[in-house]
């Protein structure tokens, strides 16, 4: 009687897809631990003051690692968790909740958030990363419009702010400065309320813009390079602008000289909004024609950065550089700075 090799029987033969089923189900586990894991942190990012601006970098994070399905998920879970936390709180406070103030309150997180599924997902394949946070950006101003409406006429939230104000000027004061208290001669409180609710709604989108690129941008480059991609280019793209965008960079700029002559009211926070978004997009332009050249003068590269630098640092020349970057991302409209010399002979 010959016996059966070994590994030839039947219990034998449902070794190799048992194992095979718990390294699937060991995978499976560790990515949804993982996704719970960072919708938790952002949540809990977004408690805090000192963290709320970075509490999308975890999911950007998420994203990069386990893709857009997950991503999406985690993306929920960490709106839902902000959404109960802001419940609970409301209610342990101060007994009922205003579902009006929740709303607008939930507009921040809901606002980022949604571009964050926009901007990994591939409803828009053709247009760069950077184009799809201006996207979502135009869309976040639309959706801050009652947010900014209540911080402009709701006269709780002046009272609150106008204390807290208050409580501000009181404790530079108490500093017993001169310099303080010859500021403090000059500016009113109502100034400082009015410019401060102006600034806000003159920058929503500018704020909203920058918040979210910071926020992508280091999500990105910590998610790629724990799966150990490190990326040589900018993980934003090269910035190529569509030519249109000029007639949105002239219009604004015009209405906000328009509004300084004359008072337009809402309109002005359109036109501000405008032309700050389109003047920081054309700055991203600018700061990538100077990289490109910088890339070409390997010599000269130390010199040129430091040179930069001191632009920044150095007052008045600061300001030179704020505006001359933009222009020279405005200029590129005529003059092709990154075109090579075999694409400007076929031209």
């Amino acid at each position: 009687m010959c016996e059966a090799p070994e590994g030839s029987g039947p219990g034998n033969q449902a070794g190799p897809a048992f194992s095979l089923a718990s390294v699937r189900r060991k995978v499976n586990v560790r990515i949804v631990l993982e996704g719970i894991g960072f919708s938790v942190l952002g949540v809990v990012l977004y408690q805090f003051q000192t963290t709320i601006l970075i509490f999308v970098i975890p999911l950007v994070v998420l994203y990069k690692r386990q893709g857009y399905r997950v991503g999406v998920l985690g993306t929920l879970g960490t709106f839902v968790g902000i959404l109960l936390v802001k419940v609970i709180r409301g209610g342990s406070v101060g007994g009922t909740l205003r579902e009006d103030l929740l709303l607008l309150d939930l507009t921040y997180p809901f606002a980022f958030l949604l571009g964050l599924a926009v901007t990994e997902g591939s409803f828009f394949p053709r247009i760069p990363p950077y184009g799809r946070i201006a996207l979502v950006t135009v869309v976040s101003g639309v959706l801050g419009i009652p947010l900014i409406r209540y911080v402009l006429t709701d006269p709780a939230f002046e009272a609150y702010l106008k204390a807290q104000i208050e409580t501000m000027m009181r404790a530079m004061v108490e500093g017993k400065t001169s310099l303080d208290l010859g500021t403090m001669g000059t500016v009113s409180t109502g100034e400082i309320l009015r410019l401060s609710k102006q600034i806000f709604a003159n920058t929503y989108t500018l704020g909203y813009f920058l918040t979210f690129m910071f926020n992508w941008v280091v999500g990105s480059r910590l998610g790629l390079r724990s799966k150990g991609i490190y990326p040589i280019e900018s993980v934003v793209g090269n910035v190529h602008l569509n030519e249109k965008l000029i007639w949105g960079f002239l219009l604004g700029w015009f209405g906000v000289l328009l509004s300084l002559l004359r008072p337009l009211g809402w309109v002005s926070i359109v036109f501000w909004n405008i032309a700050l978004l389109s003047t920081v997009l054309y700055g991203m332009q600018g700061i990538d024609i100077l990289r490109y050249y910088i890339k070409k003068v390997e010599r000269l590269r130390i010199v040129i950065l430091v040179t930069i630098l001191l632009f920044v640092f150095i007052p008045g020349l600061n300001i030179l550089m704020m505006v001359g970057v933009p222009l020279l991302g405005v200029s590129e409209i005529w003059i092709q700075y990154r075109r090579t010399v075999e694409e400007r002979s076929e031209k």
